[in-house]
């Protein structure tokens, strides 16, 4: 990539990026085009957007793509219901999001809201994923194996309670 001698935000996108250094870091790939580039690193998202102004347009994805066809590892994807960066588009309706620092969090990652649904998208998809986790343990309390496989504790499942009924109905 060469900037135009008009402006040093101009770039030219058909440049072939062969020389590109690209690695994981993370769940992003690390992209490094060279010191005649500026900036010069930049981080990959799975979703095909750098985080660089250009985004999707951005020479790295570019990089990005050629590495993986030529067979490079794949970034591992975040668990579910975390979010490294802000989505592009809402998991629960498709419409576009926009940040929301204040729902930002260790747990989750970014905060983020839909302009469809605003930030009841963002908890109605923690919610469907807490239920999608839930479904998939069923134990309460899981079995207890010792090292010689002998059963010390069969375990609790969550379909296993019976409730009581106190009787105040109303």
């Amino acid at each position: 990539m060469r900037f135009t001698e008009r402006t040093k935000k101009e770039v030219q996108l058909n440049d072939p990026w062969q020389d590109a250094v690209v690695s994981i870091s993370g769940y992003f790939y690390a992209v490094d085009l060279g010191p005649a580039v500026r900036p010069r690193h930049h981080r990959v998202s799975k979703d095909r957007r750098c985080t660089c102004p250009l985004g999707a347009g951005c020479p790295a994805v570019e990089a990005v793509a050629g590495y993986l066809k030529a067979g490079g590892a794949r970034s591992p994807d975040p668990p579910p219901g975390y979010f490294p960066v802000v989505p592009q588009h809402c998991p629960v309706c498709g419409a576009e999001t926009y940040s929301v620092p204040g729902l930002s969090s260790k747990r989750r990652g970014a905060g983020w809201a839909c302009v469809r649904g605003s930030e009841s998208h963002y908890w109605q998809h923690h919610v469907n994923v807490l239920k999608g986790l839930f479904a998939a343990n069923p134990w309460l309390f899981p079995p207890v194996i010792s090292a010689n496989g002998t059963l010390l504790y069969a375990g609790v499942r969550r379909d296993e309670l019976i409730t009581a009924d106190d009787g105040n109905d109303q």
